[in-house]
């Protein structure tokens, strides 16, 4: 009877044990002081509105990503194609159509450019505020060319393109950004789009860590999209990096043709980013520069800012498109958000931080603005949070997790022109610990009940 009641009272002592060691365990939280969840955040979209007079972000991905950009224009043939270069086992991320009207042209209509068949609609049409100023129109094509891009071969693939009106399209540039598996590091994608600001648009660039040019996969391209430039002749776009020049020749008709309604060149596909070697230099005919360059040369090891100045003196060019590719780092271009670090992978139960940082299209932190962080996909799926910028324009935001899986991270918040501005996704990885987990402090005064109990209970025996 004695040894009934011993294992009956042991059976209970070790359910209770276990009970106090399955409730230590981590839970899904947000740090006091640090954030308050709020489930009813601002709705995160992939598309925001951006200025009419400047170029700014419209795009920032993050991750083992690549970028390929292609432009065509034709004055006379309505119908052409646009390449797109697929990395082997790659699938698209996302695709976006830009495209200029002729000069002093009209809106073109939802429809009015047709890719493989399948009519655009627009998702932004904006205008430059000088004479003749084209319009501008921008579309997201991922559910167009993914299903294309995707089950094609690797390599060169054509899509076809077609005007509905020939000449009032000055030209089109597809961007396609690819998850990549050949990629060894995190990359960043950064898109603009817009008209042209008579006196020039700067790009002020933010890196998440420092440059450090011994790292090999370390990249900083810069491709711009130019509609209406005619050369040789006073038509083309200066740029400066970090106040010395770049290039003096920026523009001309490299992916389209010589006549007007064929005017359009970009920095992409069968470019080089070697820079032109005399920066000083005017056009010497339309190839003088291909609008893709390398941005490496004009920063030094420790940098951690970059300021892009580019401005078209005849003020009858059309800088509408630019693409930034940073290899083996993270970065804020413009008035933007930066979510870091990249990823990290902790021990369920432990605390994860990330910070968010704010900047102005000048580069100055942003004090006070309300961030929104939301785990977007993984085991805490649905958690948000809410956080004010410091003075140094940092919003932290601190969780755990009592699951094992991959957490993937957003923060936003609502730029000067009411904008909703997504920063780069980080990814967050919890895994059980290898060490030998620590028991709850309660559990070991019940351990040592149940040893005296033994003990008194087996003297009674004898």
């Amino acid at each position: 009877m004695k040894n009934k009641t011993l294992s009956k009272t042991f059976v209970v002592l070790l359910s209770l044990l276990m009970i106090l060691s399955i409730s230590s365990a981590g839970a899904t939280v947000v740090e006091q002081g640090t954030a308050v969840e709020n489930p009813s955040g601002p709705v995160m979209n992939s598309v925001m509105s951006v200025a009419p007079t400047s170029l700014a972000p419209f795009v920032t991905e993050t991750g083992k990503i690549s970028l390929s950009i292609d432009g065509h224009g034709d004055h006379l043939t309505p119908v052409g194609s646009i390449d797109v270069e697929k990395p082997a086992n790659a699938t698209v991320r996302s695709a976006y159509l830009l495209t200029a009207s002729l000069w002093s042209g009209v809106e073109i209509p939802d429809g009015g450019v047709t890719l493989a068949g399948i009519p655009v609609n627009w998702d932004d049409v904006v205008m430059g505020t000088y004479s003749g100023a084209p319009h501008n129109h921008r579309a997201d094509v991922t559910n167009i060319v993914k299903p294309i891009v995707d089950a094609a071969p690797a390599g060169r693939i054509s899509i076809p393109i077609q005007e509905s009106d020939v000449l009032n399209v000055e030209g089109n540039i597809l961007a396609v950004i690819f998850d990549d598996p050949n990629k060894v590091e995190d990359n960043t994608v950064v898109l603009l789009f817009g008209a042209q600001s008579i006196t020039g648009d700067s790009f002020n660039i933010t890196l998440a860590e420092p440059v450090d040019k011994t790292d090999p996969n370390f990249a900083l391209d810069m491709s711009l999209g130019i509609s209406f430039g005619f050369q040789p002749s006073n038509q083309y776009s200066l740029v400066n990096v970090n106040g010395l020049r770049l290039t003096s020749s920026a523009g001309g008709y490299d992916d389209g043709t010589d006549y007007n309604g064929g005017l359009i060149t970009v920095g992409g596909l069968d470019d080089s980013n070697a820079n032109p070697a005399d920066p000083n230099a005017p056009p010497g005919n339309s190839r003088s520069d291909d609008e893709l360059y390398d941005l490496i040369p004009f920063v030094n090891d420790g940098d951690t800012g970059i300021n892009v100045f580019t401005q078209n003196p005849s003020n009858d060019d059309n800088i509408y498109f630019a693409a930034f590719f940073m290899g083996s780092t993270n970065a804020i271009v413009g008035e933007g958000i930066l979510l870091s670090p990249d990823s990290a992978i902790n021990n369920l139960g432990e605390s994860h931080e990330v910070t968010a940082t704010v900047q102005d299209d000048n580069g100055a932190a942003i004090t006070g603005t309300m961030v929104h962080f939301e785990i977007t996909s993984g085991p805490n799926a649905g958690t948000t949070a809410d956080v004010l910028a410091d003075v140094n324009g940092d919003a932290l935001f601190s969780f755990t997790s009592q699951a094992v899986g991959t957490d993937v991270i957003v923060a936003s918040f609502v730029n000067s022109k009411q904008a909703l501005v997504l920063s780069n996704e980080v990814s967050k990885k919890w895994i059980v610990s290898e060490e030998i987990p620590e028991f709850p402090t309660i559990a070991l005064p019940v351990m040592a009940i149940m040893g005296l109990m033994f003990l008194t209970m087996r003297r009674r025996d004898e």
